[in-house]
């Protein structure tokens, strides 16, 4: 696949992820319903924040998505969803990037892709009835699970400098008692990937 072919497919993703991220935000009522506006993606409706700041945020976030996926090492994105100055962490959700191809023969017009973006919307949107209400002083850290040497060509990359990323030991990130809920794996022939969302367990009802 050649550079340009691969970038498309990374495109896709990134749009993909921005708009997964945005509606996580808004079903787990991280912010006020009057921060979002409707939008239609993927023949669906679909949340999209309108504030500067975690817009700017989720941006910047994506930027280092490409950069990673350019480098075919990232691994994973996660949403933590935190609280308590972020030392409890609720709930993760999380994307296993399987495969990412350009091959779109069968698929020229991204139909299937659509589609199992429709349904990963969709799911997403029911997902809350498995979940517990959050505190009150719960926000979000996006989180991505790479190499260490995609990560170092990243930090020496000057146009990255002015949004910092902070490296945590893997380990530090993992809960130790949680449930997986299962929301879509998305199986086209350019995009592989899973998601679903770790529950913290020893959240009480």
């Amino acid at each position: 696949m050649t550079a340009k072919e691969r970038e498309a497919v990374i495109d896709l993703l990134c749009e993909f992820f921005e708009v997964a991220l945005h509606n996580i935000l808004y079903v787990r009522k991280l912010y006020p319903e009057g921060i979002f506006e409707k939008r239609k993606k993927y023949g669906v409706m679909v949340y999209q924040s309108i504030h500067p700041q975690v817009n700017e945020y989720i941006t910047e976030s994506l930027k280092a998505v490409k950069f990673h996926c350019k480098t075919n090492q990232l691994k994973q994105l996660f949403v933590s969803i935190v609280s308590s100055g972020g030392k409890l962490v609720h709930e993760r959700f999380v994307f296993d990037i399987l495969n990412l191809q350009n091959s779109f023969e069968n698929d020229p017009v991204y139909l299937k892709l659509e589609q199992n973006m429709r349904d990963f919307c969709l799911k997403l949107h029911t997902s809350a009835t498995y979940l517990q209400p959050l505190p009150e002083d719960a926000t979000f850290r996006i989180m991505l699970h790479t190499t260490e040497y995609s990560n170092l060509s990243f930090t020496d990359e000057p146009a990255f400098l002015d949004f910092p990323w902070i490296y945590v030991n893997e380990t530090k990130c993992k809960m130790t008692e949680f449930e997986i809920i299962p929301l879509h794996t998305l199986d086209t022939d350019s995009i592989v990937l899973q998601a679903y969302v770790e529950k913290n367990s020893s959240d009480s009802l």
